[in-house]
């Protein structure tokens, strides 16, 4: 089973006694596997990138840590009149190029290679854009020296003419969309050590909405998920840790971050993330070979995993927020046929499912 493989979308199967269905359940998830690398996978069309650079047990609130900022020069550009064709846009970090490429949707090709590094460019899973989140941000990064970099790109709504960047050493970077098959897109560089504070798309009649993205500790990708409008309040920063243990001698360890870019699980360098307007019901989230996460309902004490020999394996839902959750140690073999019950605390069983395995 891959790391968080299923969709939060479409994850959630569940015969619930009286609660409600699970089919609505987190329909705006994102999965975003975070891993620095050379290569950088693509969008919603086929994207080739090329860049030259290099927990508690309680509920707490808190700002994530924030990465050591210093000053590097950071730019982008629109493509210009003589620039390749489907260029998106371009610039430096620090005094090495970037630039990102978007191939013809129609394109037969998958892998490419530039600038010395392994270039992977096949059709993704980005979504659409909309007009209540208007860039369908996606990106990858790279550890090429002297600086490691990530890459954020993505197909803009429609009303969008422009969209400001701002980075945690106070640089400033406007995006302009380029066009490319009739499709419009936008992207920036920035240095994985300068966090990204927020994107604001704009019309031109004003802001469309912000996105204060979710950035994992370790330095890895942002995630936009959650897009706030003009004036909109800021939702409150929690992160709480609600699994946890050793799987073949490795620890894990599940912690969920909750805040403006709405609710992020985490297992190592997996990041899962949904907007906070969705409830999930009682369900599976996704797992990998040695563990399994999820979320549960207000009325949620614990659940109990029946395993296909019979035994069982215990859950608490632990409440980060206005939320519950559950994760545990679940070995691959483990969760093959497996199933899950979920119990309110009078030991009344209200809900039960499957755990996916894939």
């Amino acid at each position: 089973m891959s790391d968080l493989h299923e969709d939060l979308s479409a994850a959630f199967a569940a015969v619930a006694p009286g609660a409600a269905p699970l089919e609505a359940a987190m329909l705006t998830g994102r999965k975003i596997k975070n891993r620095r690398r050379a290569g950088l996978l693509a969008g919603a069309a086929a994207v080739v990138v090329a860049a030259v650079a290099g927990v508690p047990a309680l509920t707490r609130q808190e700002a994530l840590p924030a990465p050591t900022t210093s000053h590097i020069r950071v730019t982008v550009n629109p493509p210009g009149p003589h620039s390749p064709a489907g260029l998106v846009a371009s610039g430096l970090i620090g005094s090495n190029p970037w630039n990102v490429t978007v191939m013809s949707p129609s394109s037969n090709d998958c892998a490419f290679e530039g600038n010395g590094m392994s270039i992977v460019a096949c059709p993704g899973d980005q979504g659409q854009p909309t007009a209540a989140a208007p860039i369908s941000f996606g990106g990858e990064g790279s550890d090429g020296s002297p600086v490691p970099v990530n890459i954020s790109f993505g197909e803009v709504w429609k009303d969008v003419v422009s969209a400001r960047v701002e980075l945690s050493d106070g640089t400033i970077l406007t995006l302009h969309p380029a066009d490319v098959d009739g499709s419009r897109f936008v992207a920036f560089a920035s240095p994985v050590s300068v966090s990204v504070d927020s994107v604001t798309a704009y019309s031109r009649s004003g802001a469309i909405a912000t996105a204060i993205p979710f950035e994992p500790p370790g330095g890895l990708l942002p995630t936009f998920e959650a897009w706030l409008r003009p004036g909109q309040a800021l939702p409150a920063r929690l992160t709480g840790t609600f699994g946890s243990g050793t799987v073949q001698g490795k620890p894990w360890r599940a912690t969920v971050y909750l805040g403006p870019w709405g609710t992020c699980l985490t297992v190592g360098h997996d990041v899962d993330c949904f907007g906070s307007q969705r409830r999930p019901a009682t369900g599976w989230a996704g797992g990998s070979d040695s563990w399994v996460v999820g979320t549960a309902a207000d009325s949620v004490s614990y659940l109990v995993i029946t395993l296909k020999d019979g035994s069982t394996v215990r859950a608490e839902a632990t409440a980060v927020g206005r939320q519950k959750f559950w994760g545990v140690p679940l070995s691959s073999s483990q969760q093959a046929d497996s199933r899950w019950t979920a119990y309110d605390a009078a030991g009344q069983a209200v809900a039960s499912g499957s755990v996916p395995t894939g």
